[in-house]
């Protein structure tokens, strides 16, 4: 049955005339009035039913707070027909239905008898309606003392504790903090759960369609679709919005919409992307920023691509993206461009995809995404991120029309990680994330160009061929002895025991200090590792300075034999280098031939890495251990031309939260100096023991 029913409603706004009786009317009573009327609405027609979430969405303008304000009875149509039954509470305003010279108590009494409660039912909510809205301290208080945030949170509160048949909400969610934004997401869930109709305005399209099971779309006081929410908004994300911004790219199968900032990526005509899309953010002085938040232009368009900037309204930077359809491919390449320094604190590319994608892949890892319930107010991190994985998956549930979707990030940036998330209950998605802190070392970022990183959704394989690919990738790059193996990856060797992950961060790598820079493995260039038997090779090349990695990796015996070698081209100076490994944090001891100690506690805070040994005499061995966990040890090789090395064991900062084992090598005077030719960094075993 329907609850609310609007008939070919139309509504009309005659201008306010400077005449008459107004000063400016006085003083020049021969002024042209203004003739023309404004049509907030035409011909509006939908009805819905009781219990059902209904959404509104639609440019400024369209026509979506006048027709809320028809439907809550603040004003009525100039023509055609509104139907509303049972009690409705409204939130459409701030401060609307509030007085400012009365205490906040005061109010709660008259909004409440505004919406249809009893001074009973007020009475006895009136204690829920406090502690919601978090004014306590303040409850008698005029309310003109009160913030705007203090506002909204006590008329919310009044109007989720009305007990409404109908509760119509009106960008409630966008005002406030973060903790009372997820209060009010909880309580508009609670009141979906227990049958209520609810009416809901918001230009967040990730809310709209995790809470409503219809949407109508609105452009210039019209209505132009009512579908359901996923229909509507890919509709609205293709039709609405400043059309310089906005360029449709397709070839094949595959299709994307770039659309103010926020991509839209549809495979044989179904959305592959949940509805916010693939987009970027920010982070600046502890706000994030959108690139939706930007001022968007398409610069460049063709059939299957385009290239776009947006420049950001609250920041000194504009965002430059490159993006192309090649093979059953979106490839999207982001940088952006600062106008002058930036002390930008973390960038992050996002890519949201629908809860119809049941299982994850992270390089050599997988597993089945957790279900998103009504309670999940938080994001929750599905697994450690990893600066070496280059390669995500997710594939959809049994009997899906998606396809599976293989992400492979192309970046030179060496910190930044990729991170599958599932979000909070209202956004509704999985996430894969790449990105992260930038280190301090990298800010401010100078005026100019900067490269962040390239993503390549692949949509094109089958989803067994997808998991065998990953399997056999990552077999090409595997060394095993017994239990323990090891996969290169980029520069970095992750450690596992019994298909347990030993290592975090950046695993097994080496980094040479030069010139007052770190220059780690994982930065380098790296070209296929190949195989010579049971022996893995592989070669990557600096960018920076004049030389080449080799690194060797074979059994050896119970453990991993790691070379490292350098080809110099030209002569250049070295401060100081090291081989390490980053443990997980569960290790807790620590050992060398010549003391041996517990890693302290990572406190909150800290940024730097901290070494926990005393001694830097030269030593042959290493070695870390931990509750349930096995040993993990490097030893130094007996042979020729292998250089001695300084032992000494490490916990990184906070964020890293790792134990490192480190095999470092630091002149007795001066520098190293690595003449043209080959020199052997590091020659050890790494060795894992069951406790």
């Amino acid at each position: 049955m329907a609850i609310i029913d609007v008939q070919n409603v139309s509504k009309t706004y005659r201008p306010r005339q400077a005449g008459g009786g107004s000063l400016a009317g006085l003083l020049n009573p021969f002024r042209r009035r203004p003739t023309g009327c404004v049509h907030a609405l035409s011909d509006v027609s939908f009805s819905v039913e009781a219990g059902e979430s209904f959404g509104i969405i639609g440019a400024n303008g369209s026509g979506k707070s006048t027709l809320l304000k028809l439907l809550a009875g603040v004003t009525v149509p100039t023509s055609g027909h509104v139907a509303v039954e049972g009690r409705v509470a409204s939130l459409l305003e701030l401060g609307a239905g509030f007085h400012p010279w009365l205490t906040g108590r005061e109010n709660i009494y008259l909004n409440g008898r505004i919406m249809g409660m009893s001074r009973g039912e007020i009475d006895a909510a009136f204690d829920a309606i406090v502690e919601f809205s978090g004014v306590g301290e303040f409850i008698d208080n005029p309310l003109d003392t009160f913030s705007s945030g203090m506002f909204v949170r006590l008329g919310f509160a009044v109007a989720v504790h009305a007990n409404p048949d109908i509760f119509l909400v009106d960008e409630v969610l966008s005002v406030g903090d973060e903790a009372f934004q997820r209060k009010c997401r909880e309580r508009i869930g609670l009141l979906r759960e227990r049958g209520k109709t609810i009416v809901f305005v918001s230009h967040d399209l990730g809310i709209v369609n995790a809470l409503c099971d219809r949407v109508i779309l609105l452009s210039k006081g019209r209505l132009i679709a009512r579908e359901s929410p996923r229909e509507t908004i890919d509709f609205y994300l293709r039709q609405v919005g400043d059309a310089r911004g906005i360029h449709t790219l397709g070839a094949g199968a595959v299709e994307a919409i770039l659309s103010g900032g926020r991509i839209a990526l549809f495979h044989d005509k179904h959305e592959v992307s949940a509805p916010r899309g693939l987009l970027v953010r920010t982070l600046d002085m502890g706000v994030w920023h959108e690139s939706t938040a930007a001022d968007w232009e398409v610069v460049e368009r063709g059939p299957a691509h385009c290239r776009a900037r947006g420049r950001m309204t609250k920041l000194p930077v504009r965002h430059l993206w490159d993006l192309r359809i090649e093979d059953g491919r979106l490839i999207w390449r982001v940088a952006i461009e600062c106008e002058h320094e930036a002390a930008i604190e973390a960038i992050e590319m996002n890519l949201f995809l629908p809860t119809a994608y049941a299982r994850w892949h992270y390089g050599p890892r997988g597993g089945a995404f957790p279900a998103i319930l009504p309670g999940d107010l938080t994001w929750a991190q599905l697994v450690t991120p990893d600066s070496a994985c280059d390669t995500a998956a997710a594939l959809p549930g049994d009997g899906s029309a998606l396809p599976a979707v293989l992400i492979e990030r192309r970046t030179e940036r060496p910190h930044d990680r990729m991170i599958w998330w599932n979000t909070d209950y209202v956004v509704g998605a999985r996430l894969l994330q790449t990105g992260g802190p930038i280190p301090d070392r990298e800010r401010p970022f100078p005026p100019g160009i900067h490269e962040l990183c390239t993503l390549v959704v692949d949509l094109g394989l089958a989803p067994d061929a997808l998991v065998e690919r990953l399997e056999a990738e990552t077999a090409r790059r595997t060394v095993s002895a017994g239990r323990l193996s090891a996969v290169f990856d980029r520069g970095c060797v992750r450690l596992a025991f019994a298909g347990a992950d030993l290592t975090t961060l950046e695993h097994l790598y080496a980094s040479l200090f030069v010139d007052g820079l770190w220059n780690d493995s994982a930065s380098l260039e790296w070209d296929t590792p190949r195989r010579d038997g049971v022996r893995l090779e592989a070669s990557g090349e600096s960018r920076r300075f004049p030389y080449r990695q080799q690194w060797e990796l074979e059994p050896r015996g119970d453990g991993i034999a790691v070379r490292i070698w350098i080809d110099v081209a030209e002569a250049f100076a070295c401060q100081e280098y090291h081989t390490s490994i980053c443990l997980k944090p569960d290790y807790d001891a620590w050992e060398t031939p010549h003391e041996s100690g517990p890693f302290p506690p990572i406190e909150p805070g800290q940024e730097d890495w901290r070494h926990a040994n005393r001694s830097y005499a030269p030593g042959a061995r290493i070695a870390a251990s931990g509750p349930a966990l096995p040993a993990v040890s490097i030893e130094l090789d007996a042979v020729d031309g292998a250089p001695p090395c300084r032992m000494t064991a490490i916990n990184t900062g906070f964020h890293d939260n790792a134990r490192v084992l480190q095999a470092l090598r630091v002149p007795e005077t001066g520098a190293f100096r690595f003449e043209p030719g080959r020199h052997l960094l590091f020659a050890g075993i790494v060795k894992v023991a069951e406790s």
